[in-house]
């Protein structure tokens, strides 16, 4: 505003006249001085007003840091629309965030909820004021693992994959045509499959600071139609159960001949060992086993399709010979970037499976290359879709953080082919899959596995690590009586080296290690520990059907 020294200002300035021009004595320049000063001020203090119009940050929803939100909670899976404000949730359980299992990474005292099961459901009103003067959203999370939020129904946030520390969020473009004055309804949808576990929340509306990490909610919302689309397809739960019920008790292992040292040489007709394959699944069957889980190759198939099939058409002779169902992997982010063909390099000595390479690979996993994959996929998948020799497709494994949409894809694909065999993936496809797997290399918890069927039979792909904890004598009793079907990883001795445990490092003619981490005989056929073969059988005659988790 305008005030006295202002007016003061503008009346001494004296201007001397000499034609057109206009001449200013030392007077007027100490008077200009003074007036450009007091206006500096005015535009200071309108800048200093405007701020102050900005509305004030308000924490809608406190993280498990400062006090903990209530939620209504479910581990089983909703029958109807769970996420729309109009849907029932009194006769779910009531709990405090944050949700999950304390481990090295997650403190006793940041858990105010166990949750132990592979899926929990959320929801949650918050009241939201003062709505007109929006600047900002954020939301802070820490996940292990995935996450979607919706809002009044709307998909407005996912988060993959998991972290150790919490993110914040820029949901503004998500969230500022679906929040509104008045109560809201937040749903929360958080997947599990293997390792730790854990969920937390926070909502800041209009931040001090807007985040920096912000999502593709254009992406994300075709994605979603795709995700409905699968799951509009995928099994029902009676006949994910009718096929359960078939099949069990599932008992197998990871299989790869002890003259391969990853799938590529496994599959590769220039290594390609059906007389060791034929050995050594005749070992499986006097094991007790009846299904074995194998991983194809993505290069392979790029480079030799048909004699990939055939291999493949061999190997399930084989298998079958021996009353061994295989279940067959796909696509898998473990563990070295990028597959070769040709002859593969020797094992690193003592290091734990030194040469295993993804499929398809860093660089062919990118959007890009998805069309070869597609061909890939479905060329394999059509070929057998009705071959009652495969039990299932594992279509992912242990896909990374990144690798959801791809994740996804292969489902579609796998899904046009419409083949008999249900479709699974361990990690990031719990919501697609038709069946449920995980991976287990720890202590056995009872707790957990009583609960683990849910809506849906599961069972484990991936366990048996003796130095972890996870050994027969204690998970053989453990996933009888709860149910669960199971692979463990490796049969026999070979060029993998999975008898040295993870993080082993490179030795010279290392010592065979004490105990073996995975694997069940030795290269000449003989078991590693005969007490083990007799705890399979036990397994298999101690076995008890599974009933699905009441809702």
């Amino acid at each position: 505003m305008l005030n006295s020294q202002t007016l003061k200002a503008w009346k001494c300035s004296k201007f001397k006249p000499y034609g057109k021009y206009r001449f200013i004595g030392k007077c007027d320049v100490m008077n200009l001085r003074w007036s450009l000063g007091v206006w500096l001020g005015i535009v200071v203090q309108v800048i200093f007003s405007v701020s102050q119009l900005q509305a004030e940050e308000t924490l809608l929803l406190p993280t498990a840091t400062e006090e903990g939100a209530v939620w209504r909670y479910s581990t089983a899976t909703p029958e109807t629309d769970w996420k729309s404000p109009d849907f029932d949730d009194s006769h779910w359980e009531e709990g405090t965030a944050g949700f999950g299992v304390p481990d090295i990474v997650t403190p006793v005292e940041t858990v105010n909820t166990p949750w132990e099961t592979l899926q929990l459901y959320l929801r949650k009103t918050i009241e939201v004021s003062s709505f007109e003067d929006l600047s900002g959203i954020t939301v802070l999370v820490r996940h292990d693992e995935d996450v979607q939020l919706y809002c009044n129904g709307t998909l407005v946030f996912v988060a993959e994959g998991f972290n150790t520390e919490y993110d914040a969020y820029d949901v503004t473009d998500a969230m500022k045509d679906t929040l509104k004055n008045g109560m809201n309804t937040l749903a929360v949808r958080v997947s599990q499959s293997g390792g730790g576990q854990y969920f937390d929340m926070g909502l800041i509306l209009n931040p001090t600071a807007r985040a920096e990490r912000t999502i593709d909610l254009e992406s994300v919302i075709e994605r979603q139609v795709l995700v409905e689309q699968l799951q509009a397809e995928r099994w029902t739960t009676e006949q994910a159960w009718e096929w359960y019920e078939e099949v069990s008790p599932i008992v197998g292992c990871n299989y790869v001949p002890r003259t391969a040292v990853n799938s590529t040489e496994m599959w590769q007709s220039l290594t390609f060992d059906p007389v060791t394959i034929k050995q050594e699944l005749a070992w499986a069957e006097k094991a007790g086993f009846n299904s074995v889980r194998v991983f194809v190759q993505f290069a392979v198939y790029e480079n030799e399709p048909d004699g990939l099939l055939r291999n493949m058409d061999q190997f399930l002779t084989i298998a079958d010979q021996h009353g061994l169902s295989v279940l067959v992997i796909l696509l898998d982010d473990c563990f070295l970037p990028e597959p070769t063909l040709g002859p593969q390099p020797d094992p690193i000595p003592g290091v734990h499976n030194s040469q295993w390479t993804s499929s398809p690979g860093n660089e062919r996993r990118q959007p890009e290359h998805w069309p070869e994959l597609k061909t890939y996929v479905q060329g394999v998948v059509g070929h057998f879709r009705d071959d009652e020799r495969i039990l299932a497709w594992d279509l992912y494994n242990e896909a990374s953080p990144g690798s959801r949409p791809l994740v996804e894809q292969a489902f579609a694909w796998a899904q046009e082919m419409e083949p008999v065999q249900p479709l699974t993936s361990c990690w990031q496809a719990l919501d697609i899959s038709d069946v449920l797997t995980f991976h287990d290399y720890a202590t056995p918890r009872p707790n957990v596995l009583a609960k683990i069927h849910a809506d849906r039979p599961a069972f484990c792909t991936e366990c048996i690590a003796r130095t972890l904890d996870s050994r027969f004598e204690n998970v053989m009793p453990a996933f009888a009586e709860s149910g669960v079907g199971w692979y463990m990883w490796g049969l026999v001795q070979g060029r993998i080296q999975t008898e040295f445990p993870w993080g082993s490092v490179e030795r010279e003619n290392p010592p065979e290690p004490d105990p073996w981490f995975h694997d069940l005989f030795r290269p000449d056929g003989t078991p590693y520990r005969e007490v083990e073969l007799e705890l399979i059988q036990s397994y298999i005659d101690d076995f008890q059907m599974p009933q699905p988790v009441e809702q």
